[in-house]
């Protein structure tokens, strides 16, 4: 079975043998490189208990990963105390064009309203924009009115990283061969296409990985409430997840 908490245990080991060094995206941004390098980040569009599982896993794997939470969560101290303290970075997964329907001064007021919030408890230095497929807004179109690094943030991976230069594997969409509607890295999969890059299954990641022909150097994105950890949870996660596959693929149309 994929996309199961003991599944991606199996992952994060084989990347671990195969010598890659996981570091957050802050770390990233400040210039920390190494020969086979993985920049860890997990957008927590719901929360499940899956997602602290993995928090508590990763640390017991010496393994660092950037957790970016939306607006429901940016006042929880409790849980995004949790990540802090077990040595991961805490970021915003910001909305809020969409939220101010395209409203760009309103939302920038809520947007700094938010990191805020989270700074009360981590030192929030970096942000990725969820998606929001179904919605005519794009949030990330709110920097060309505004400058989020005047906030002091250094990095928002659309626009931060140099995507000839890493390669970006996500579990969007339940499989790991596949980019979000929105992900300015889409302009590179035909490239990484002709390498053969591709991943389906995340035995498929392993196995290259294992075999010496996976990317050196990859940004990886995992969305927690995906991996479960119990029969019930997977089922209902492989039936929603393909709803909203089936929805996207309208919009994207």
């Amino acid at each position: 079975m994929d996309f199961t908490i003991e599944k991606y245990e199996e992952l994060i080991s084989a990347l671990k043998d195969a010598g890659y060094e996981f570091v957050t995206y802050a770390e990233y941004c400040e210039g920390h490189r190494a020969d086979r390098l993985v920049v860890m980040r997990h957008d927590i569009d719901r929360l499940e208990m899956s997602t602290m599982r993995i928090g508590r896993m990763e640390r017991r794997m010496g393994v660092k990963a950037s957790y970016y939470f939306r607006e429901r969560h940016v006042c929880s101290k409790f849980l995004i105390s949790f990540f802090v303290d077990r040595g991961h970075e805490v970021g915003y997964h910001y909305e809020d064009l969409v939220t101010e329907k395209g409203d760009v001064d309103k939302a920038y007021a809520r947007f700094v309203r938010n990191v805020d919030k989270m700074r009360q408890v981590a030192d929030v230095r970096t942000i990725t924009m969820h998606g929001s497929p179904t919605s005519r807004f794009d949030s990330k179109d709110m920097w060309r009115v505004y400058d989020y690094k005047k906030l002091g943030l250094i990095g928002e991976p659309q626009f931060d990283i140099d995507w000839s230069e890493i390669f970006y594997l996500t579990d969007t969409g339940r499989s790991w061969n596949g980019v979000s509607r929105r992900d300015k890295v889409a302009e590179f999969k035909s490239a990484w296409e002709a390498k053969g890059w591709v991943y389906k299954t995340t035995d498929d990641v392993i196995k290259a990985v294992r075999e010496g022909s996976f990317p050196k150097q990859l940004m990886m994105t995992t969305h927690p409430q995906r991996w479960a950890d119990n029969m019930w949870k997977w089922v209902k996660e492989l039936v929603v997840q393909g709803v909203k596959n089936f929805v996207k693929r309208i919009y994207m149309n």
